[in-house]
C-alpha cells in the first residue's frame, strides 16, 4: 500500500488518547510534532501520509538509510531463532558482532561490552574506569559536554534546564574547552587550546578532591554545539592523561560509525582513547549501544555490569548486517563527499544569507550556527525554531540543538547513503527557509 493511501481511521481516538497520556511532555499545541508511521532510506511518512526528507536521520542513529532490506532481513532471521537471552550465554549474534568490533575497532580497543543505549553505555563506561582506579572518585569532564539523560550522566553533562538532578557519586568536575568559533580574549585555537589544557591540568592537581578516574570528552560535542575539537587539544588531553595515568574516555555515541567520513572519530583524530562509547549507528534503527575498551584494562567481574536485556541478539543480528553494509557500501567515503557538498553550498549560501554564522563538519556532521549579527554573535535562537518549522511545512526535517543553551545550532545529517539530489534539495530549501525568515526580519 503506497503511504499516502494508508488509512488511520480505524485507530479512532487512541492516537490523540496515547499523545496525553506520554509521561514526556507532548508540547501540546505545537503543530510540528508530527506521528510516523513509515520510514524507508532519507525519507519518513506521517499518519496524514505526507512525506519528509529525514536531515536527522531519526537522532543521527541511520546511518544507514532507515529500513534497509539487508537489516531487515537479518534481523527477521534472528526472530525466527532466539529474542532473549540472558547476559551470561552467549548467542551466535553476540559473538559474531564481538568478532565484528574487534576487526575494526581502532588501537587495542578489542574488549566490548553491549546495553541497549547510550547513557547506560556511557554508565558502563564509567564502571570500568573505576574498577580500574580503585579508590579514585572525580571525573574530569567539558563545559558544554553531553552525556545522556540518565540521573548519572546528566549530572556529567552542561547544566541545562532539564537538569534538576544531582546524584552524589561520582563526582563530576567540568573544565573549559576550545571553541574556536569564540575563542577566549579573542585567542588562536593553537593559544586557546593551550591555555585549556593547562587549566585542565591546574584542575588534576588543585581543583579536586582526590584522585582522577578518568577524563570523559566527544571529540564532536554533539549537542554541545558540533564543533570538532582542535586535534592539538585532544592529543594534549591524551598526553595529560598518559602523565598522570589517567584514563581517557571517548564518548563517541553520535560520532561513530562513519559519520565523520572515517568508521570512528578515534580513526579520523588519530587518537586512540582507552574506552570508547558507541550506539546510535551501529544497528540501523535498532537498540544498541555499548563500550570499546582497551586489552590493558581489567574487566567487570560476574555480576559487576549485567543487565536483563545486556544484549538483544536481534539487534545485534541488526549491526552485523549494518556494519558490513556500511563497509561493502563506502558509507565513510559517502559521508566525506555529502559533507564536503553540503558545507561547500553553505558557504556559498552565507554569501547571501547573514543570518549564518558558522559552519561545522567534519562528513556528514554538518550543522551551521545562526547568530543575529556576525559581529557580536548574538544566537538567534527564534530563526533557528523557524528553520525547524518552515523546513517542516515543506517537507525537510532539519535537526535542532539548544547548543549548551543558546538554542541556535541547525544540524543537516542525513542518513550517509542519501542520494546527491537528496542533499541538494535539502540545501535548497534550507536557503529558500533562511531567505524567508531573514525577509521577514526574524533572529
Amino acid at each position: 500500500m503506497n503511504i499516502s493511501q494508508t488509512d488511520t481511521s480505524h485507530f479512532g481516538n487512541v492516537l490523540e488518547q496515547g499523545k496525553r497520556s506520554l509521561i514526556h511532555d507532548p508540547l501540546e499545541g505545537d503543530q510540528t510534532k508530527i506521528t510516523l508511521v513509515r520510514a524507508k532510506g532519507s525519507y519518513v511518512w506521517d499518519d496524514q501520509g505526507r512525506q519528509y526528507l529525514d536531515c536527522t536521520s531519526q537522532a543521527w542513529s541511520n546511518n544507514l538509510g532507515a529500513n534497509d532490506p539487508r537489516v531487515v532481513e537479518a534481523a527477521i532471521a534472528q526472530l525466527r531463532e532466539i529474542t532473549h537471552a540472558r547476559p551470561n550465554f552467549n548467542t551466535i549474534p553476540l559473538l559474531q558482532l564481538t568478532a565484528k568490533l574487534r576487526e575494526i575497532s581502532p588501537g587495542d580497543l578489542n574488549r566490548i561490552g553491549y546495553c541497549l543505549h547510550g547513557s547506560l553505555a556511557v554508565e558502563m563506561a564509567m564502571k570500568l574506569a573505576f574498577k580500574n582506579k580503585p579508590g579514585r572518585h572525580n571525573i574530569i569532564v567539558l563545559q558544554d559536554a553531553y552525556h545522556g539523560r540518565s540521573l548519572t550522566t546528566m549530572a556529567a553533562s552542561w547544566p541545562h534546564p532539564n537538569n534538576p538532578f544531582l546524584p552524589i557519586q561520582p563526582r563530576f568536575t567540568r573544565v573549559p574547552h576550545p571553541d574556536p568559533y569564540r575563542p577566549r580574549l579573542g585567542m588562536d585555537v593553537e593559544m586557546e587550546s593551550k591555555l585549556c589544557l593547562q587549566l585542565l591540568e591546574e584542575t588534576i592537581h588543585k581543583g579536586v578532591d582526590g584522585g582522577v578516574v578518568a577524563i570523559m570528552i566527544e571529540p564532536i560535542p554533539g549537542n554541545g554545539g558540533h564543533i570538532a575539537l582542535p586535534l592539538s587539544f585532544l592529543k594534549g588531553v591524551r598526553d595529560i592523561c598518559d602523565r598522570h595515568d589517567i584514563i581517557l574516555i571517548w564518548d563517541e555515541i553520535q560520532s561513530c560509525f562513519g559519520r565523520t567520513g572515517a568508521m570512528f572519530a578515534a580513526d579520523y583524530f588519530g587518537i586512540v582513547p582507552d574506552i570508547m562509547t558507541f550506539g546510535k549507528g551501529i544497528s540501523g534503527g535498532f537498540p544498541l549501544a555499548g563500550i570499546l575498551a582497551s586489552e590493558r584494562l581489567n574487566g567487570f567481574e560476574s555480576g559487576e555490569d549485567a543487565l536483563t536485556f545486556g544484549q538483544f541478539p536481534v539487534s545485534m543480528a541488526a549491526a552485523v548486517a549494518t556494519i558490513d553494509a556500511i563497509i561493502d557500501d563506502d558509507l565513510c567515503g559517502k559521508a566525506r563527499d555529502h559533507g564536503a557538498f553540503a558545507t561547500q553550498r553553505l558557504h556559498e549560501m552565507a554569501d547571501r544569507r547573514k543570518l549564518i554564522g558558522d559552519i561545522r563538519g567534519p562528513g556528514l556532521f554538518v550543522s551551521l550556527e545562526l547568530v543575529k549579527d556576525r559581529v557580536s554573535k548574538e544566537p538567534a535562537t527564534k530563526a533557528a525554531s523557524e528553520v525547524y518549522r518552515r523546513g517542516l511545512e515543506k517537507g525537510v526535517l532539519f535537526g535542532e540543538s539548544r547548543y549548551a543553551g543558546l538554542g541556535n545550532l541547525i544540524k543537516v545529517k542525513p542518513p550517509l547513503d542519501c542520494t546527491h539530489e537528496d542533499m541538494s534539495h535539502a540545501l535548497d530549501v534550507l536557503d529558500d527557509v533562511l531567505g524567508s525568515i531573514e525577509a521577514d526580519g526574524i533572529a
